[in-house]
Order: structure tokens, then sequence, then C-alpha cells
């Protein structure tokens, strides 16, 4: 092999590689979705001072991550609001109603982050929280685990009910139920067989 004929070949590998680093860097990171029977999300309550515990037992998750990637990464959830539960028919009751998440006007809430990025604790996605029609700028810091073809996402944030107008009348008394509300997600996640979820649109506001 002659001088010439070794530079092109250099040349040539040169320009591979950057293709190759440019198209990985342009890829969509990875798409996961939940394993129903290992993932819960779960909140804490409290009334007139007990603590209770409660289910969302209907709910999809789609999500687009990878650390190498955490500025394209996407998290969206929708939760259909008739599977919360807190085994108790009484309070279920009472949550489905009008004061509180009014199941028939507003079947579903959603949060939809398009910006992620790393924080000292951990991964954090910014987007919107929508509950009962109210719509919230929404930091939800997570904690992302590899594991085999999948992964796990941790989480535990804390609400403030009122912000969303959970619980109105009466129940605005914070010593009657309290204004903060713990969530809870444990996400099991496996390879989606799909493509990665599209960029979520703009929700619109309401207050």
């Amino acid at each position: 092999m002659n001088i010439v004929t070794g530079s092109l070949i250099r040349r040539a590998a040169v320009v591979i590689l950057g293709l190759t680093a440019s198209t990985s860097l342009l890829a969509d990171p990875p798409a996961y979705t939940p394993v129903a029977a290992q993932s819960s999300v779960s909140f804490v309550g409290t009334q007139q001072g007990e603590k209770f515990t409660g289910a969302v037992r209907d709910f999809d998750a789609r999500i687009a991550f990878s650390p190498d990637q955490i500025g394209a990464g996407r998290i969206d959830v929708t939760i259909r609001m008739r599977g919360l539960s807190t085994s108790s028919q009484e309070r279920d009751s009472t949550l489905a109603g009008a004061e509180w998440f009014d199941f028939a006007h507003y079947p579903t809430a959603t949060f939809h982050a398009t910006a992620l990025r790393a924080a000292p604790g951990g991964e954090v996605g910014d987007g919107e929280l929508t509950i009962k029609g109210h719509t919230k700028h929404f930091a939800f810091p997570f904690t992302w685990r590899p594991a085999g073809a999948g992964a796990t996402l941790d989480a535990r944030v804390t609400l403030d009910r009122l912000d969303y107008a959970i619980g109105t009348g009466e129940w605005t008394d914070d010593s009657i139920v309290a204004r903060k509300v713990d969530v809870i997600v444990h996400l099991v996640l496996a390879p989606a067989l799909g493509p990665s979820p599209p960029a979520a649109a703009a929700t619109p506001r309401r207050n």
C-alpha cells in the first residue's frame, strides 16, 4: 500500500466514523412502555389527621429516554380517573364527584414532559400536569436505572390538590383533608414495540 492510498483510506475512515456518530446523535432515544403487572402509581393523603393510600389502577405511559440523549427524551402519561381506588367505597364515591375529581367531566389527567435534564440528584422532566382541566408547569424528578433491555423509573413528588381545584367548597379546609398529597411512581419498563412517542402538543392552559 503506497502513501497516497493509505492516506485516502484513513480519510475515508474518519468520514465514516463522523457520519456514524452524527447519525447516533440525531437518532431518537429508545422508547419504553410499563410492564403493567410490575408497575404502580399510588398516592398518600391525609384525612382528619390520618394517612390513607390510594392506587391509580388505569394509566398509560410512553417514555423515550437515554442518559446519553437526555435532551431528546420525552415522557407522556395518561391517567384514566375512574381507575382511582382508596379501598373505601364511601371515599371513592366522594372522589368521583364534582367537588373532587369530577370523573364525569374530566375522565383523564395527563402529564407531558418534553424537556428532560440531568440534576445532581437524578433526572428531571419539565412539563405540564393537567388535572380536572387545570394545567400547571411541573418539575418531575425521577431516578432511572437500566435493567437489561429495559429500565426502572422511580419518583416521589408532592402536589397541592388546591392547585387543581381538587376538593372545593367545605373540602378546601386543610384540617379536614390536607392540601399536600404525595404521589409515588414505580415503573418497570420494557422496550416499546412501536416507534418512539411524538413530542407532545402544547396543552391549553386553564387555571
